[in-house]
């Protein structure tokens, strides 16, 4: 009886090796399922420590973080409070990117001015409320200092534009008033190479604002309608109204001095998928 049953051993080992080996499989899976499910979403205040100018007048910067994938990040104007400094106030700025989760709650952060296409790209890693970004590389084309970022639970995200907006402006009032921080702007390369005409043309789409084109482009399409953000994806942007709706999104590019934008057809799509297609120049767009 017992030669008869000595191969009960090996194979109780190897179901219990099975089963290990599956439930291990599990686990990863599990494991990695919930690190894609990892999002980021509202909006974080820098810490005040990290937020002092030269002077020492603190302006701290504010995250807004979409489910989406999506992120605005502004720094609002706000006057010296120093009486010695050479300076009344300090400009706003304003930049807009995408973020994505690395896993382990990690993430990569890459945004850019909203006047300017050059990118930072950091990573950040979320502990509870506080959200702490990294250093950027030192060959990093422009240097990102690392700080800690805390969730603001009773801002709503119309505080938020409100103040994105207003940074915008200001961001828009110091490039007009002392040029770039750094000369080699990408947008106005981009702007000149995308189109034939003249370097006037050239120089009017290079300072055009995407966000007030595209609402330009939004009230054509849907007269009585708010727009609620304006996101840049590529060499396309999308406009949309709080709902963020297929149906609700104008999609437009801006090649030199015209606009492009696309509307639904009445029935199938363009070969390409974008519906029909419209052409205005930015000046009769805006009324300039």
């Amino acid at each position: 009886m017992q030669i008869k049953h000595k191969w009960i051993i090996p194979l109780l080992l190897l179901v219990t090796i099975g089963l290990v080996g599956c439930s291990s499989k599990q686990g990863k899976e599990a494991t990695n399922a919930q690190q894609d499910k990892q999002v980021l979403t509202g909006v974080y205040k820098e810490d005040d420590k990290y937020s002092k100018n030269d002077d020492g007048t603190p302006q701290p910067s504010y995250w807004y973080f979409k489910k989406n994938g999506k992120l605005l990040r502004c720094t609002p104007q706000v006057n010296s409070t120093n009486q010695n400094s050479d300076t009344d106030f300090w400009y706003g700025d304003a930049d807009r990117g995408t973020w994505k989760s690395l896993g382990n709650n990690m993430f990569e952060l890459k945004l850019h001015d909203v006047y300017d296409n050059d990118y930072y790209t950091i990573k950040a890693k979320l502990n509870g409320n506080k959200l702490h970004t990294y250093a950027n590389s030192r060959n990093a084309k422009y240097e990102w200092d690392a700080d800690d970022n805390y969730k603001q639970p009773d801002m709503t995200y119309s505080d938020f534009m409100d103040m994105f907006n207003k940074a915008k402006d200001s961001d828009q009032k110091d490039i007009q008033e002392n040029g770039y921080a750094k000369p080699d702007n990408d947008s106005s390369s981009d702007s000149s190479n995308s189109s034939s005409s003249s370097s006037d043309s050239d120089s009017s789409s290079t300072s055009a604002d995407p966000d007030e084109i595209g609402k330009a482009v939004y009230a054509r399409v849907f007269p009585s309608e708010q727009v609620d953000s304006v996101e840049q994806d590529g060499d396309s942007y999308y406009v949309s109204n709080e709902y963020h709706s297929a149906d609700s999104t104008v999609e437009f590019q801006i090649n030199g001095d015209k606009v492009t934008y696309w509307t639904q057809a009445d029935g199938d799509a363009t070969a390409d998928g974008k519906n029909d297609a419209h052409t205005v120049s930015i000046k009769d767009l805006l009324g300039n």
